[in-house]
């Protein structure tokens, strides 16, 4: 039997010891959660949302003068991949489709920021006068390509919670106010519990004229009527089916402080109110 020499016994343990660590690092790395390469705090935005969001507005001006967070924020939504996104749990889908709708259109205004539309329907600063900006703009989040509009009607309202109609910022001094912070999972309810109260105590939104039994609510509720209906109690749609009214002011009226619901007691009491719509303020929501 040939020995082997010393030489050769060093190089075959090295070896040996390379591969043992290999196999070691494989075997630690089949134990990290898929979705650790996903920043589920959204860390950058709210960074960006904290220097540039003061009183429920947006300082457009000086955050297009910096835009290298939002920049990299974007690419990391990107960059998530397939198995990644199907590993996240519901609440960390919704706050990830939230923030990612928000931030995609900050990113829109600011690409168009000063806005100085044409248009007479709206006001010459809105979101609105920028041709086609929920359709033409496309980002990608997890490998799928989309726009603002499919983000909306197609993810977040098939996520099944109304509240997320209070979350999206449409950069719009009529739509729900923007928040501070990201969104994310851990907190998730409660904040979706907070902004929707907030959108509903806000007389601009809703306001109660007891006297006249009307209510004059934001025109966001005329939009969205179907979304709310599991929110109310209808877990199938009865036959004959609620009217669009009532299913907004029933929500509305689940949200209300206690005073307000207790003269909501009954079919009739809801039936004996009148909705109006109120005009939808379109100016953006700039705080320069």
């Amino acid at each position: 039997m040939h020995s082997i020499s010393p030489t050769l016994a060093t190089k075959l343990r090295y070896k040996h010891g390379i591969a043992s660590a290999l196999a070691s690092l494989c075997v630690a790395s089949s134990f990290v959660p898929a979705s650790a390469a996903v920043d589920l705090n959204h860390t950058l935005f709210t960074a960006d949302l904290k220097e540039y969001v003061e009183r429920d507005l947006v300082h457009y001006k000086k955050w297009k003068q910096h835009t290298e967070r939002l920049e990299q924020y974007l690419k990391s939504l990107s960059e998530i991949t397939q198995d990644e996104y199907e590993k996240l749990s519901k609440e960390e889908k919704k706050a990830l489709w939230i923030n990612a709708y928000n931030a995609f259109t900050v990113k829109v205004v600011l690409d168009h920021y000063p806005i100085n539309g044409t248009e007479p329907y709206y006001p010459k600063n809105s979101f609105r006068q920028i041709p086609d900006a929920w359709d033409d703009f496309y980002f990608v989040v997890a490998g799928r390509r989309v726009n603002l509009n499919e983000i909306e009607h197609n993810i977040s309202r098939r996520l099944n919670d109304p509240r997320i109609h209070f979350a999206v910022v449409c950069a719009a001094k009529g739509c729900a106010k923007i928040n501070k912070e990201a969104y994310v999972a851990t907190n998730l309810d409660t904040v979706l519990d907070a902004q929707t109260q907030k959108f509903i105590l806000d007389q601009q939104n809703v306001n109660f004229d007891h006297k006249e039994k009307v209510v004059h609510v934001s025109k966001l509720f005329s939009w969205f009527p179907l979304d709310f209906l599991n929110a109310v109690g209808f877990k199938t749609v009865p036959f004959p089916p609620p009217k669009d009214d009532e299913v907004v002011l029933r929500y509305i009226v689940s949200r209300s402080p206690k005073e307000v619901q207790e003269r909501f007691k009954t079919d009739e009491d809801y039936r004996a109110y009148k909705v109006l719509y109120k005009d939808y303020d379109w100016s953006l929501n700039d705080a320069d």
